[in-house]
């Protein structure tokens, strides 16, 4: 198991670096820059600013440098837009936010989407799978650019329940629709896999062999269908773990909750460069971090992928 983990990690770790180094050319490819967005700069202001900044250095120097201090400080280096903050603090103001709802909203759709898919299995053809299905389909055709604003419409305007924006330091209030809001689409994605995935076992010849021998059902589900079904599933929770963890631009955009998504959307409109790239880099490392740790998971379940 330990040679298995090692191998991947000798994989992730140079394509961390591969992203970083990616992020920066193709930042400093794109037309134009951060101090000409708004009007033209003085040649000779610009060339202090760049300096200040350490932009009149060869492309190369650029990159080590950048690299360097992402890899061995986790420093993103300076805002290009915010005098005296740092992309680390404002990625630090964001990314908590963004993680308190994003991770409420993967126990959410995990818990839910699970359930449903191994009830729509065990009842299969029956009203319960019907409905189990109904729902997931149902959560597919409503991305969170659309459960948002019906939400809204729904909690807020007409029945004046909770309060259609801000954050407030994470009160419950503030939470609940935006959880439900990102979860709705994975929480579909999640039952459909799992239903597919446990009806495969349900009919495989382990279980019919189980069944022969007069063990209970409940038995059966918990300790010989529930884990080889969930390998399929878990490739879906990881990426899902991440796009939920790190937020939506929908959801920060529409509820006001002051996340990274809203960062990043005014980085872009901003010209921030250097807040684009760091979170790019932030959300390329957790994607591979967790895909890392799926990969794990599976050599644990099945042992058989460890060789």
């Amino acid at each position: 198991m330990l040679n298995f983990i090692l191998r991947r990690l000798a994989i992730a770790i140079p394509t961390i670096l591969v992203i970083i180094l990616f992020s920066f050319l193709l930042m400093h490819s794109a037309p134009g820059g951060p101090f000409t967005a708004e009007r033209k700069l003085p040649p000779e202001v610009l060339a202090n600013v760049e300096k200040k900044y350490g932009l009149d250095k060869p492309l190369y120097q650029q990159i080590g440098v950048y690299v360097k201090n992402v890899v061995t400080d986790f420093d993103f280096g300076p805002s290009f837009k915010y005098k005296n903050l740092t992309v680390n603090e404002i990625i630090a103001s964001g990314f908590p936010v963004t993680l308190v709802y994003g991770m409420w909203s993967f126990l959410f759709a995990t818990i839910i989407g699970v359930s449903l898919g191994v009830i729509a299995a065990l009842k299969h053809n029956t009203w319960l799978d019907y409905l189990a299905t109904s729902t997931a389909i149902i959560g597919s055709v409503l991305p969170n650019f659309v459960m948002a604003p019906l939400l809204v419409l729904l909690f807020t305007v007409y029945l004046n329940w909770l309060p259609g924006g801000g954050w407030e330091g994470g009160q419950w209030q503030f939470i609940i629709m935006p959880v439900i809001a990102l979860a709705t689409s994975y929480l579909a994605s999640i039952a459909r896999i799992t239903r597919s995935s446990m009806l495969e076992v349900l009919n495989s010849n382990f279980i019919r062999t189980a069944r022969s021998k007069g063990l209970p059902t409940h038995y059966i589900i918990l300790h010989h269908a529930l884990k080889p079904a969930m390998l399929p599933v878990l490739t879906s929770l990881g990426l899902s773990f991440v796009g939920m963890v790190t937020g939506s631009v929908i959801i920060d955009q529409y509820f006001s909750t002051g996340g990274i998504g809203q960062h990043f959307v005014n980085a872009a409109l901003n010209r921030d460069y250097s807040v684009i790239m760091g979170v790019t880099i932030l959300v390329g490392t957790l994607t591979i971090v967790f895909n890392l740790l799926v990969e794990i998971l599976y050599a644990w379940i099945d042992p058989r992928i460890r060789y």
